[in-house]
């Protein structure tokens, strides 16, 4: 019956309200006390959970590349390529753990130092595309819509991008640095006070039953 009170969805309420508040108040409550040994149970548990998903969805994640490159569907390449990373970051992994490293790079942990090359070559790369994606949606905004949003828009790319070159005037660089710490700034803490409120609502619907995916069988 739809609307009714089914026991599933009731059980899992019953759960996640007392989960969370002995979380909570665990978390509140002083180390050497029962109810913070058992919140810290909850979360080991919470942990290995989590931990346990990761390895079922590289597991899923190496799966469906292996029987799409055994197939040659289209994309195999890109399947390819992602196992062979796989296998190289795994083998980079294990070998740093196993201290199998022989040579110049004895005792050497390559891990950290593939992620940052690697990430930070990505990096690099992205910066460098949004200047075309900037230029190119400015472009867009400006041919359907001129309007002074638009314009301002415009303004601020044009005073941020330029701002970065090595020029004598420092005026526009002295802008930039004003427009980086005052409005984004301002910009960014108000997601993150939106964020951090709309966490808090999700908690106090979790905890209450509120929660529409605790009500739905």
């Amino acid at each position: 019956m739809r609307g009714g009170l089914h026991l599933g969805s009731a059980l899992a309420t019953a759960l996640a309200i007392v989960t969370a508040a002995l979380v909570i108040v665990g978390l509140l409550s002083a180390e050497s006390t029962e109810v913070a040994a058992g919140s810290d149970i909850v979360l080991q548990i919470v942990s290995i959970t989590i931990a346990l998903a990761v390895l079922v969805g590289i597991w899923n994640l190496i799966s469906v590349h292996v029987g799409r490159l055994i197939r040659t569907r289209k994309g195999w390449i890109y399947s390819l390529i992602t196992l062979l990373s796989a296998v190289a970051v795994t083998a980079v992994y294990v070998m740093d753990e196993t201290a199998s490293w022989t040579g110049e790079l004895e005792g050497e942990k390559l891990s950290p130092r593939v992620f940052e090359a690697v990430q930070v070559s990505i990096e690099s790369a992205l910066a460098g595309l949004i200047v075309f994606f900037l230029t190119y949606a400015i472009y867009r905004l400006l041919y359907k819509r001129f309007t002074w949003t638009s314009i301002l828009f415009m303004v601020a790319v044009a005073i941020v991008l330029l701002g970065w070159l090595p020029l004598e005037d420092d005026s526009l660089v002295d802008l930039r640095e004003w427009l980086m710490t005052v409005p984004v700034l301002a910009g960014s803490r108000g997601l993150l006070i939106g964020i951090g409120l709309g966490t808090v609502i999700v908690g106090i619907r979790a905890l209450t039953g509120y929660d529409r995916a605790l009500r739905e069988p």
